[in-house]
């Protein structure tokens, strides 16, 4: 049986904790148009409080359905992710993230994984921390324009 593994990146960002959180936190009305190029569509599933996703990821069509807990008050959010494309490498997959205040109207976007392989020829999900820092930058460019 495969080990947990983690990994963490952090984005700093030149837009505020709660104009960044409130925008990602409204993932099915704002992030797709923040963010066209890599969020193709999101569907919101009533009643079973679940999302799924189209995107583009490291150039191809990924779709993943999830769940996601919210903390308002740390401004983090988790995603647990329990099918699609990313669970034909790994038996669990939950990524946080966490907006963290900074001076000067500025913020930190704390991204980290916690996974299992399904087996060591599965890889790291370096694709998806490439995904989010992407990802970041363009939310952080769009809210700028605002």
């Amino acid at each position: 049986m495969a080990q947990m593994a983690k990994s963490m990146i952090e984005v700093e960002i030149k837009v505020s904790a709660d104009k960044i959180f409130q925008a990602i936190k409204a993932t099915s009305r704002s992030v797709p148009k923040l963010s066209p190029g890599k969020i193709l569509s999101v569907e919101e599933q009533v009643g079973d409080h679940t999302k799924n996703w189209t995107l583009s990821i490291d150039g191809k069509v990924e779709k993943m359905k999830e769940r996601v807990e919210i903390d308002e008050e740390n401004k983090s959010m988790t995603v647990f992710v329990f099918d699609g494309d990313v669970m034909e490498n790994y038996s669990s997959f939950k990524c946080n993230l966490q907006i963290i205040p900074k001076l000067h109207g500025r913020s930190i976007a704390r991204w980290s994984w916690e996974y299992e392989k399904l087996n060591s020829d599965s890889p790291a999900p370096n694709k998806y921390m490439d995904f989010a820092v992407y990802l970041t930058r363009d939310i952080e460019s769009n809210l700028l324009k605002t």
